[in-house]
């Protein structure tokens, strides 16, 4: 004998179909980007967002790969299937071209859909551009990049001014001592014992000069190479 329905059965199929129109009117006004493939990938359902991110229409999507789409490396699209084949959810961001052939960045998640029997039937893909926040992320790394090297020129100019400061005082003293000490031989009329006291203190006096433009060099080397 036939089974008899119930009143809750007609109930039941009404709630059924309910939560399936909602669901269906909150995938179709998603902000995100939703795709829908078969078990093998190829794409059964694209929302209006994917249509209005890529410029492709549903009906030239519609049955073509998903990879398709995307501009992964082989390693890591083989490593994004060993992931949702498992069962696990893969998050991850892609390359992308729209239809015009324009790039674009986008952060997706991908998921299975596993039926009673636990076998994997579908694939659902929701993304969502980040193009702009790529873009944003670019000019703030080039912006540090630029202040880093304005704070180096900076750096190597206060450096610069206080080796300058520091030479001109390592040299005032060595230079005074062998101008004035020349001077003295060239004007005055000494005798041996002078003059080879005066050209000695000359001589310790270069050789003081000629350490501290040594030191000055190897500084300025040293900085060279921090830059």
């Amino acid at each position: 004998m036939a089974k008899r329905p119930t009143q809750e059965e007609p109930h039941k199929q009404e709630s059924v179909e309910e939560e399936l129109l909602k669901l269906s009117h909150a995938v179709k006004q998603s902000p995100s980007a939703i795709i829908i493939t078969d078990a093998q990938g190829i794409i059964e359902y694209v929302n209006p967002k994917f249509v209005d991110i890529t410029g492709f229409a549903t009906e030239e999507v519609v049955g073509t790969s998903a990879t398709d789409l995307g501009e992964q490396t082989p390693e890591e699209e083989a490593k994004m299937w060993e992931s949702i084949r498992s069962g696990d959810v893969w998050r991850g961001e892609f390359r992308n071209k729209n239809k015009s052939g324009e790039g674009y960045w986008e952060r997706a998640s991908i998921s299975a859909i596993i039926n009673q029997d636990g076998v994997i039937t579908h694939y659902v893909k929701i993304a969502e551009d980040i193009t702009e926040l790529k873009e944003a992320q670019s000019a703030l790394r080039e912006s540090q990049r630029q202040l880093f090297e304005q704070e180096k020129q900076v750096e190597i100019l206060k450096f610069a001014n206080d080796m300058a400061l520091k030479f001109m005082h390592e040299l005032r003293n060595p230079l005074v001592s062998i101008g004035g000490f020349s001077e003295r031989i060239t004007r005055g009329k000494y005798g041996e014992d002078e003059v080879m006291e005066y050209t000695g203190i000359i001589y310790q006096q270069a050789k003081r000069l000629d350490k501290a433009l040594n030191e000055l060099l190897i500084q300025l080397k040293t900085a060279a190479e921090k830059v």
